[in-house]
């Protein structure tokens, strides 16, 4: 297999990993699909998973509908599937892809452990399968409290392999960097409603190395998004710009509908 045919393989399998960044619905509760909804902040109430921007309660559920990205059109759901004492689940379920999220309640805010299932990252689509473990995670992803202009960053290690055609595996790591800050306050209407909501601009930065018979194979993802989490919905927006080895693409993302128990 040429180098180009591997970066083309490897990125098909990254895009599903990038797209799957911040489930199964209960079809016994009623999905909320509100004209105007005004969301109120959360008042804290002393639990370790408290956050005003995203209510953490065991079968919360969002509904999302995301364009432009390299995977193509898609909708996807995301679920609160465990509560724990320090942390929680949150698992996405997709068409063809089901991606479990681990994380952890620290007293200053909320950290996803990995992009994946456990103390692995796994993915798998179309036959393609990506897997990593995370390693030396800082920083936090949501802040407990969120002031004005205020900046935080997040980071991880990465290794694990790439599972190539002809049951082959390719040995992967690398690092994932995200740096976010408050940019405002704005009114935002998505198909789910309309809601006030905190504006966060985010920067991403991941760097990846497979290593194929003996070919290093790196591939560079940058790019920068602007978040919207309207407070006591949870997340309801994202328009992202990223550049997969210089091939450069706009996704926007939207929540559809939504219960909280």
């Amino acid at each position: 297999m040429h180098t180009r045919q591997i970066k083309t393989f490897i990125l098909a399998i990254i895009a599903t990993l990038s797209v799957t960044a911040c489930s199964s619905t209960n079809g016994s509760e009623s999905i909320v699909f509100p004209a105007t909804q005004q969301a109120a902040i959360i008042p804290a109430t002393g639990g370790p998973c408290d956050n005003p921007l995203i209510p953490i309660k065991p079968g919360a559920t969002w509904t999302y509908f995301s364009t432009g990205s390299p995977s193509g059109d898609f909708t996807y759901t995301d679920t609160i599937t465990e509560i724990r004492a320090d942390g929680f689940t949150l698992t996405s379920q997709f068409s063809d892809l089901v991606h479990l999220q681990e994380w952890t309640c620290l007293p200053e805010g909320l950290r996803a452990l990995q992009p994946g299932s456990g103390a692995t990252a796994s993915l798998s689509t179309q036959n393609m399968t990506a897997e990593f473990t995370t390693l030396e995670v800082t920083g936090v992803t949501l802040p407990v409290e969120i002031s004005p202009g205020m900046q935080w960053q997040y980071h991880f290690n990465m290794q694990g392999f790439t599972a190539m055609p002809g049951d082959q595996q390719a040995p992967s790591n690398g690092t994932f960097s995200l740096t976010m800050q408050h940019i405002g306050n704005e009114t935002i209407t998505v198909p789910a409603g309309t809601f006030e909501a905190v504006k966060i601009q985010s920067t991403t930065a991941m760097q990846i190395i497979t290593d194929f018979q003996g070919i290093q194979v790196p591939l560079s993802i940058n790019g920068s998004s602007v978040i919207w989490f309207a407070p006591g919905v949870g997340y309801i927006k994202s328009i992202e710009n990223s550049d997969f080895s210089d091939t450069p693409y706009t996704a926007t993302t939207e929540l559809q509908s939504y219960q909280i128990p």
